[in-house]
C-alpha cells in the first residue's frame, strides 16, 4: 500500500514536469514576466475579494444542504472549514483531499460520516450542474470559434450518468440494508453505500435543493467573473461569453488528480483554449498562474486555522 502512495505521488510529480516543460518550451519566459509585470493591482484585488465572495456562497450552500439532514452547523464554521479543505487540496500531495477533511469535520457535529458525505455529493453534483449550464449558454451565444465543443456534451453527458446512478442508488441501493450475515469483507462495505445512499434519501425538501441549486449558479457566475477579471488585469479584452464555456470546461479537466494539484494540467488548458481567441501563450500562462496564486493564499490561511484549531 506505501509502495503503491509513493509510485502515485512519484508519477504525478513527473507527469506536473513533464506538462510544465511543454507549456513552457515555445514560450519566451521573459515574457511571461513582462506579462505578469503589467498586471492591474486593482483588477487582481478584485479577483481575490470573489474569492472571499466564493467560500461565503459555497459555506451558505453548504449549510442549507446540511439543514437538509438535521445539522447546524455556523456559517463562520463552515467558511473556515472549507479554507481548511482549501489548505488540503492544495499544499498536501496525499490520498487526503479537502472533500474528505469537510466530511471528517461534520462528522463530528454530526456523528454520521455517511450522512456528511452525502451532503458533499450533493453539493458537487449541483456545481457540476451549473458549471454544465453556463457552459451550453456560452456555446448558444457563440461557441463554434474555440472548437472541442464535444467536451460540453461529453460532459453533459457524464453528468446525466451519474445523476441517474445517485437517483438510482438512492431509490434501490437506500432502501434495503444488506444482511447482517454473510460475508466478512464485502458486507461493512455494503453497509456503507447503504448508509450514503439512504442518507441521499433525506434530500426531499425541495426548497432547500433549489436553494442550493441557486447559490451553485452564483458560485459559479462568481468563478467565471474571476477568471475575467485575471484577464481583464493583464490587458486582455476577450468577449465575456467565451469564459462561459473555458471556465467549466477547465474545472471539469481540473477534476482528474494527474497532476500535483494541477500543475501543468492548468497552464496547458488555458493555452489549449485561449489560444482559440488568439490570446497569446505568455498571457494564457499568466492568467493561470496568477489565478492559482490567489487560490493559495487562501489555502494558506486554512492551514493557518488548522494549525490553530483543536
Amino acid at each position: 500500500m506505501k509502495i503503491s502512495k509513493t509510485l502515485k505521488l512519484i508519477t504525478k510529480v513527473v507527469l506536473s514536469i513533464l506538462l510544465i516543460y511543454y507549456a513552457l518550451r515555445s514560450v519566451d519566459f521573459f515574457l511571461i514576466i513582462s506579462s505578469l509585470k503589467s498586471a492591474r493591482p486593482r483588477l487582481i484585488g478584485v479577483a481575490a475579494a470573489l474569492i472571499a465572495v466564493g467560500y461565503l456562497i459555497s459555506a451558505l450552500r453548504w449549510q442549507i444542504l446540511l439543514k437538509s439532514q438535521n445539522i447546524t452547523i455556523s456559517l463562520l464554521d463552515l467558511v473556515k472549514m472549507y479554507l481548511v479543505g482549501s489548505f488540503f487540496n492544495n499544499f498536501l500531495p496525499t490520498t487526503i483531499g479537502g472533500d474528505v477533511v469537510r466530511t471528517y469535520d461534520v462528522s463530528k457535529v454530526a456523528d454520521s460520516i455517511p450522512r456528511s458525505f452525502a451532503v458533499i455529493i450533493v453539493e458537487r453534483l449541483t456545481g457540476i450542474f451549473a458549471l454544465i449550464c453556463y457552459a451550453f449558454l456560452g456555446v448558444f451565444l457563440k461557441g463554434d470559434r474555440l472548437g472541442n465543443i464535444y467536451l460540453v456534451w461529453m460532459t453533459g453527458g457524464a453528468f446525466i450518468c451519474i445523476l441517474s446512478g445517485v437517483i438510482l442508488g438512492t431509490r434501490f441501493f437506500g432502501k434495503i440494508p444488506p444482511s447482517e450475515k454473510g460475508h466478512k469483507v464485502l458486507d461493512p462495505v455494503r453497509m456503507k453505500i447503504f448508509r450514503v445512499f439512504n442518507s441521499l434519501s433525506y434530500f426531499k425538501n425541495k426548497k432547500n435543493i433549489l436553494q442550493a441549486v441557486f447559490l451553485a449558479f452564483v458560485l459559479q457566475f462568481n468563478v467565471i467573473i474571476f477568471y475575467f477579471f485575471i484577464a481583464k488585469a493583464l490587458w486582455l479584452d476577450p468577449p465575456f461569453y467565451y469564459f462561459l464555456i473555458i471556465v467549466p470546461l477547465a474545472h471539469v479537466i481540473f477534476m482528474f488528480p494527474i497532476s500535483i494539484n494541477g500543475i501543468g494540467v492548468r497552464e496547458n488548458v488555458f493555452i489549449l483554449f485561449l489560444s482559440k481567441i488568439n490570446i497569446a501563450t505568455a498571457s494564457a500562462i499568466a492568467l493561470s498562474w496568477i489565478s492559482f496564486a490567489l487560490v493559495l493564499a487562501y489555502a494558506l490561511i486554512g492551514g493557518a486555522i488548522y494549525a490553530v484549531r483543536k
